[in-house]
C-alpha cells in the first residue's frame, strides 16, 4: 500500500488506496444495517442507544464522499470550470453507483406489486419511478423505491454543484473556504433544530435532530450538501491533523454515539477522523485496514442498497405468508443474507458493469479529447474509499 502524499496542492491526488478509509466505510454501512434492523428486532438495552444512532453512518458517508472526490477528481477543474471535464467526472460517477441502483430500484418495484405486496404499500409506484431512475426523487418529487436510495438522490445534487464546490472550498483563499465551512455547520444546525417544515418530520419522531430522510423535505438534500462541503474543506486542510490523532477522534465519535442529541458534535468528529486517517497510519488505520473491514468497505455499495429488502422479505414477507421462526434467527439471517448478496452483487454485477461504463466513458473521452487533466482517476477511485 502506498500511503497519499502530504503535498500543500489541494488539486494534487493520491497514487494508491487508503485502505483505511475503505475500512471505515465497510464499517459505516454495516453499522446502518444493524440501524435498520433494530426497528425489526430489539436490540439489547445495552446497545441500543448506539443503535440507534446510526443513522449518522450516512452523515459520515457524505463528509467522507466529499473528502475522496477532492482527492480524485479535484484535479479536473484544476484550470476552472470545463463543461467536458464536467461531463466526464458526471459520466464516471453515474458508472459507479447507476447500474445497482437501476437494477436494486427495478427487482424492488417488482417485488412490490408480487411478493411485498400485502406487507409494503406504495402509492403512485409509476410516477415514483421515473424520478427514481433520474435520481431526482428525493429532491421533493416522489419516495425512494428502494428505501436507501435517497441519499444517492441527494448525492447526485452534490455531484452536479461539485465544481462549485472544488471552487469555493479548494481554490478560493482559505479565509472564503473557511467561511463555507462555518455557513454548512450553521445549515445543519438550522436543519437539525430549525422549523419543523424543514425536516417534514417533527423531533419526536425522529432518532435525533440530524435524522431527516423525507424525499419532500429541503432539509434531506442540505444534510448531503453541507456534509459534503465540509468534507472538501477536510481534504484541503488534511495536513493540519497528523494520524496519531485517529485513536483519539475514534474514541470520542464511539463516545459520542452513545449519547444523545449529539449529532452536531459528530459532524467535526467525523471530518477530522478521516482527515487523520489519510496517511493510512497509526492504530486505527491498521484496525481498519483488517480483511473483514476492507472486505466491507469492498461491498460497503451493494450491501448499503440490497439490506433493507432483504429486511423486508425475512421480517415481513416472509412471516406474511404464513412461515414463523424466531427473531433473533431472523435477525441473523437477515445480517448473512445481505453480505452474501452484497459480496455475490459487488463481484457479478457491480464491478463488471461499472467496468464497462467506464471502459465506454474512456472511449469516448479518447475520441473527442478534453483540456489537460489529472492521471486517470477511475481506478485510483475504485480502490480509494468507494463513494456512494
Amino acid at each position: 500500500m502506498q500511503a497519499p502524499a502530504r503535498t500543500p496542492s489541494a488539486s494534487a491526488a493520491p497514487k494508491g488506496e487508503i485502505r483505511a478509509l475503505t475500512g471505515l466505510r465497510g464499517i459505516a454501512a454495516l453499522y446502518v444495517v444493524f440501524f435498520h434492523a433494530n426497528g425489526q428486532y430489539r436490540m439489547p438495552d445495552l446497545i441500543r442507544p448506539f443503535i440507534r444512532h446510526g443513522y449518522m453512518a450516512v452523515d459520515l458517508f457524505f463528509i467522507l464522499s466529499g473528502f475522496v472526490m477532492a482527492m480524485t477528481y479535484a484535479g479536473l477543474f484544476e484550470k476552472g470550470f470545463c463543461f467536458k471535464s464536467f461531463k466526464q467526472f458526471l459520466l464516471l460517477r453515474l458508472a459507479r453507483i447507476y447500474p445497482l441502483f437501476a437494477l436494486m430500484t427495478v427487482l424492488t418495484a417488482i417485488l412490490i406489486a408480487t411478493v411485498l405486496s400485502k406487507t409494503y404499500s406504495f402509492d403512485h409506484l409509476g410516477t415514483a419511478l421515473l424520478f427514481n431512475f433520474t435520481l431526482t426523487h428525493v429532491w421533493g418529487f416522489a419516495n425512494s423505491v428502494v428505501p436507501p436510495s435517497w441519499s444517492i438522490s441527494t448525492e447526485w445534487a452534490a455531484y452536479l454543484l461539485f465544481p462549485a464546490g472544488v471552487f469555493i472550498g479548494l481554490r478560493l483563499p482559505r479565509r472564503w473556504s473557511l467561511l463555507g465551512l462555518f455557513v454548512s455547520f450553521a445549515v445543519l444546525a438550522v436543519i437539525a433544530y430549525g422549523p419543523a417544515w424543514i425536516a417534514q418530520t417533527e423531533m419526536r419522531h425522529r432518532h435525533g435532530p440530524l435524522d431527516i430522510a423525507s424525499s419532500y423535505a429541503i432539509g434531506t438534500t442540505l444534510r448531503c450538501l453541507a456534509s459534503f462541503y465540509i468534507g472538501l474543506v477536510a481534504y484541503r486542510f488534511r495536513d493540519v491533523i497528523p494520524a496519531r490523532g485517529a485513536g483519539v477522534f475514534f474514541l470520542l465519535i464511539i463516545g459520542l454515539l452513545c449519547l444523545k442529541d449529539t449529532d452536531l458534535l459528530l459532524i467535526p468528529a467525523f471530518a477530522l477522523l478521516i482527515m487523520s486517517l489519510s496517511t493510512d497510519e497509526g492504530w486505527v488505520a491498521r484496525l481498519l485496514q483488517n480483511r473483514v473491514c476492507y472486505w466491507l468497505g469492498i461491498i460497503s455499495y451493494a450491501l448499503y442498497l440490497i439490506h433493507d429488502l432483504v429486511l423486508r422479505i425475512v421480517f415481513k414477507a416472509i412471516p406474511a405468508a404464513g412461515f414463523h421462526y424466531p427473531m433473533l434467527t431472523a435477525l441473523i439471517a437477515s445480517i448473512v443474507i445481505s453480505l452474501a448478496l452484497a459480496t455475490l452483487s459487488h463481484y457479478g454485477y457491480e464491478k463488471p458493469s461499472r467496468k464497462i461504463f467506464r471502459n465506454m466513458v474512456g472511449r469516448w473521452f479518447e475520441s473527442h479529447p478534453a483540456p489537460a487533466a489529472p492521471q486517470d482517476q477511475s481506478s485510483t477511485e475504485a480502490k480509494t474509499a468507494k463513494a456512494a
